[in-house]
């Protein structure tokens, strides 16, 4: 466990300045000898493209090992989080991606909640309902998801789900592009520059 929170610290930069080729290499020999853990690390990079080319292939291999000991993480990633949803690796299906964020969300998972909001908001194996969508985006971003609240703030920004609120909108758009999501560092700029 300490090799995983040593390559978990490379790829995060935590503590020690970030080397994702040290990470790598630490996820490969742990996954290889079955921890499911840096199977799920290793996934992630291979789904990220970090220090590896992307290949949602490899990714999904990788979750599914750990999927099949039993670790919720892989199984929720290979299940559904990127493959049903944006079709990598399996059949497109709308309803089962709705069908899986939901059980993760429920489970208070923040990568479900986000997942859930989506779904309300694209209108994905669900109808449409943007207040439905902010409900969720609210959730996965009070846990911290970046990218919850990254969406949470864009919903503030233009009004839909819940009333036009640019304060809110920066507030939820700086927690975002703290953790480093660029969507949220551009939307910063161009709330601050071009009010």
């Amino acid at each position: 466990m300490a090799q995983l929170h040593l390559a978990d610290s490379y790829r995060n930069g935590l503590i020690v300045r970030p080397d994702i080729s040290k990470a790598l290499q630490l996820y490969r020999d742990l996954a290889e000898r079955g921890l499911a853990q840096a199977q799920v690390g290793l996934g992630r990079c291979f789904e990220n493209g970090e220090g590896v080319d992307q290949d949602y292939e490899t990714a999904i291999k990788w979750y599914t090992k750990a999927a099949n000991q039993g670790n919720t993480d892989g199984k929720l990633r290979v299940e559904f989080l990127q493959c049903y949803y944006n079709g990598w690796g399996v059949l497109d299906d709308n309803s089962k991606a709705f069908e899986w964020y939901s059980r993760s969300a429920n489970l208070n998972n923040s990568y479900g909640q986000l997942g859930v909001g989506l779904c309300y908001y694209n209108e994905c194996g669900v109808v449409g309902d943007d207040a439905r969508a902010v409900e969720w985006y609210r959730k996965s971003a009070e846990q911290g998801n970046r990218r919850g609240q990254y969406w949470l703030g864009f919903c503030h920004s233009k009004g839909y789900g819940v009333a036009e609120d640019l304060e809110s909108a920066l507030f939820w758009y700086q927690k975002a592009a703290d953790q480093g999501n660029e969507g949220a560092i551009d939307s910063l700029w161009f709330l601050k520059e071009c009010p």
